[in-house]
């Protein structure tokens, strides 16, 4: 189906983008405060249009829906974190790393049981290609000699994201697939409202730790406080683009394509996310303290690329030989 692939590549390129606006968006407000207001937002909006298209019907809370919320709000929150802390081009260069995660995770839970060479040596690449993401990032060394641990901190999180959304792959899924399962819309839908609970949960613990307050939010004195006025346009983007759109289109082409395709594409973010700063950065020069220009660590992107290639031939080539068996 022509569309899959056309929804996934505007899918990523537009999370590509996202990461550019949330760098600009939240010099204002801090990232958790972003985030919960952003589901705060974006719930009522999914299930209001869940309502119109498809009618209110509450699914049974099974554990793979309860996952999938713990899943989004972990997505959601490490690459929120991740654009402040480690800059948004690394932000976008983490992402292609899905494809590694959403295998290792597939091996682990038994949805895949081969391991071939070419598999494994993909695996490989891309791991080596997570090290030197972090390891040529000159902001972690130069933070790290001056005893601050903002990047570091900016790429745990962005590792939370990548896993987390390498196993929303895997449980969107089964949830859209199996027989009686959710609409790819309701799925969405669903797991931010569970999202959203936790998510508070989170905030208000968060308050009572100076050390959380100290990273995120630079020792404010709530992290549950609403953005200011500037951030609300990027916070209104938020929950249409990624939040709505996005999702929402993932979760259609989960019914399509399989996982490992579907985590093939993120390699489209660090390409939009850096090419759009650069214009920017360009345009306005006002932006340049803002904007993180793309350093060294981009190339870490390079044997993720390989190890895609060699995860996603490998695939192509045992769906071929199951053809033909059968």
């Amino acid at each position: 189906m022509a569309l899959v692939p056309l929804c996934l590549a505007t899918t990523q390129a537009l999370f590509g983008a996202t990461a550019v606006v949330g760098r600009l968006g939240l010099r204002a407000s801090n990232p958790l405060a972003f985030s919960i207001w952003r589901f705060l937002l974006a719930a009522p909006c999914l299930l209001v249009l869940l309502t119109v298209r498809q009618g209110l019907r509450c699914p049974p809370i099974s554990r793979q829906l309860l996952l999938s919320a713990v899943c989004i709000l972990g997505s959601n929150l490490g690459i929120t974190l991740g654009i402040v802390l480690a800059g948004q081009v690394t932000a976008s260069t983490w992402q292609p790393l899905q494809l590694v995660f959403t295998t290792l995770l597939s091996l682990l839970i038994g949805t895949e049981t081969s391991l071939s060479w070419r598999k494994l040596v993909g695996l490989a690449f891309g791991l080596l290609g997570a090290s030197l993401i972090v390891l040529l990032d000159t902001a972690f060394w130069t933070a790290s000699r001056a005893g601050s641990t903002t990047s570091g901190w900016g790429h745990l999180a962005l590792f939370v994201n990548t896993i987390s959304s390498s196993m929303l792959f895997v449980l969107r899924r089964s949830l859209t697939k199996q027989p009686n399962g959710l609409s790819a819309l309701a799925a969405v839908a669903w797991t931010h409202v569970l999202a959203l609970p936790l998510l508070l949960l989170l905030g208000l613990l968060g308050n009572e730790s100076p050390l959380l307050r100290r990273v995120v939010c630079d020792g404010c004195d709530s992290v549950l406080a609403p953005p200011t006025s500037t951030a609300w346009p990027a916070l209104a983007f938020y929950t249409v683009v990624p939040t709505i759109l996005c999702q929402s289109l993932m979760a259609w082409a989960a019914k399509h394509a399989e996982p490992s395709t579907m985590a093939m594409y993120p390699v489209l973010q660090p390409v939009a996310s850096a090419s759009l700063s650069w214009l920017l950065r360009s345009a306005a020069p006002q932006l340049r303290e803002v904007l993180v220009a793309p350093a060294a660590n981009t190339f870490g992107a390079l044997p993720v690329v390989i190890g895609l290639y060699l995860v996603s031939s490998d695939s192509a080539v045992r769906q071929v030989k199951g053809e033909k068996a059968s």
